[in-house]
């Protein structure tokens, strides 16, 4: 029996959760200045602030989506973007929506799942490393989507095996000009003999996750990770990924700053790392 779309089952939580913790309207959405701080990594997210102190955090360069973002949801001096929005009614063009819209719906996902654990009190487990616990040996075949070159020095410290699979045709030459010894392609089929697959949740915005983790069958272990990664896990989790690693706020002054100037706000996050295994549920931790 095929899944509803992953969009359509996180709203209809948020939904549920949403009757027993309406969410605050939207304070800000925060967009990066890539201008100001040209190839750095915080410069590739944007984010959503709630009335209520939460934020989400979104991927915004798939193809032209900042330079649109920009330019419909820069700003003037003096403005906050998006102030006084419905975040349900943002997160709703997930699914359908436009690139700028999708973007902006991860976010505005992102933004109500913290603002429900900021209630409850729940703090996600922090990752043991920067690429959310993942963890490799010699007798593991790793099939990582997207480039993560942190990973590829791991797999060749371990010994194990590497296929990398990439949609950007520009982006598989240039690799493999870069790593030639690594297998890199344009085909999702060569996740096929992987036991650990890895891939950003850029996953969520272009809606890949679903063909991927069939393209994978034998993987035993798929972990989505990235700062758009901030969201209950129980739909990816039911789908077969079974960890998640994602990217908190957890000092909001210092992070509006550091959106606002340009500069890294790596110092005001946390990263986090939920496994399915021993994961109690959103039901379980909402009490609904």
């Amino acid at each position: 029996m095929q899944t509803a779309h992953i969009a359509r089952a996180l709203l209809a939580q948020l939904a549920q959760i949403g009757q027993r913790f309406p969410p605050a309207l939207v304070a800000r959405l925060h967009v990066p200045r890539r201008a100001e701080n040209p190839g750095a990594h915080d410069a590739e997210f944007c984010a959503i602030e709630l009335g209520d102190g939460a934020f989400g955090l979104s991927y915004v360069l798939l193809g032209d989506t900042l330079d649109a973002l920009l330019k419909s949801h820069g700003g003037a001096r003096g403005t906050a973007p998006l102030a006084g929005a419905d975040p349900m009614a943002l997160a709703s063009r997930l699914e359908n929506g436009s690139p700028v819209e999708r973007a902006i719906a991860l976010a505005a996902i992102n933004a109500l799942t913290d603002s429900v654990w900021r209630q409850i009190g729940y703090e996600p487990p922090p990752a043991g490393n920067s690429l959310g616990d993942v963890t490799l040996t010699a007798q593991d075949h790793l099939g990582m989507i997207g480039f993560f070159p942190p990973l590829v020095r791991r797999v060749a410290e371990a010994g194990g095996r590497l296929s990398v699979v990439e949609m950007d045709a520009a982006m598989v030459a240039r690799q493999r000009e870069r790593f030639p010894n690594v297998h890199i392609t344009l085909n999702r089929a060569d996740l096929g003999p992987c036991n650990v697959v890895v891939g950003t949740s850029t996953m969520l915005l272009n809606h890949t996750l679903d063909d991927m983790l069939a393209a994978a069958p034998n993987a035993t272990r798929f972990a989505v990770i990235g700062p758009s990664a901030g969201l209950w896990p129980d739909a990816l989790f039911e789908r077969g990924v079974t960890l998640l690693g994602g990217t908190r706020v957890v000092d909001a002054r210092r992070f509006r700053e550091a959106m606002a100037g340009g500069e890294s706000w790596s110092e005001a996050t946390r990263k986090f790392a939920m496994a399915r295994e021993g994961w109690p549920g959103w039901r379980c931790l909402t009490g609904l």
